[in-house]
């Protein structure tokens, strides 16, 4: 946990480092004109024997044209059925985290997202009959790569990531304990505030 806390720490370090870095950077067209966005990805999916669907929100600030920074959370709803061990079960995962993207070039980045994510896992067999329900908690460090677009009118992207911590509970194992690559696609659309306001105080003028 001390590591997870320090690695936060570090992201917001790093993006209160950026503030200051557009002094020096020519500060991108998104910067020019809203730095601040939100979004996040829908997540729908399932087989023969389970379905899954979640959402995972954002709220990115793009400093300059190398580094956003942001919060972003998961919301999972999961039904599935074990026909070799004779289980059906359900679970709910909430999570949350802090990431950093930094573009090296105009389409592509690199993420670092520490978060920390909760589960509640119903599960039954059915030739008991007998249920339980268990709660697990694990904190992940997400890092990968990613391909998207970004400007004042919003941003798009893709990226694959992988934990790199190995803690029982993490909501990115299978069910063999082994890790999982997670895909995730989402959009983002700016949030004009200020412009809001600006309008606003213009029409009290007038």
């Amino acid at each position: 946990m001390k590591k997870f806390l320090f690695l936060f720490l570090f992201l917001l370090f790093l993006g209160s480092f950026s503030v200051d870095a557009q002094n020096i950077v020519k500060s991108s067209p998104v910067a020019n004109v809203t730095n601040t966005f939100v979004g996040g990805g829908i997540v729908i999916g399932g087989g023969a024997h389970n379905f899954q669907i979640g959402l995972n929100p954002e709220f990115v600030k793009s400093y300059n044209q190398y580094v956003d920074g942001g919060l972003a959370m998961n919301i999972y709803y999961e039904t599935y059925k074990d026909i070799y061990n004779n289980l059906q079960g359900n679970n709910f995962k909430y999570g949350i985290g802090a990431f950093t993207r930094i573009w090296p070039v105009e389409t592509f980045f690199i993420q670092i997202q520490p978060e920390y994510n909760w589960a509640w896992i119903h599960q039954k067999d059915l030739s008991t009959g007998v249920s339980g329900t268990q709660r697990l908690g694990a904190s992940s460090l997400l890092t990968g790569l990613g391909y998207g677009h970004k400007n004042e009118g919003g941003f798009t992207y893709f990226s694959i990531m992988i934990d790199l911590l190995n803690n029982p509970g993490s909501p990115y194992y299978d069910v063999f304990n082994k890790k999982q690559p997670i895909f995730r696609a989402g959009i983002g659309l700016p949030l004009r505030l200020g412009d809001a306001r600006r309008k606003k105080n213009d029409s009290a003028k007038k």
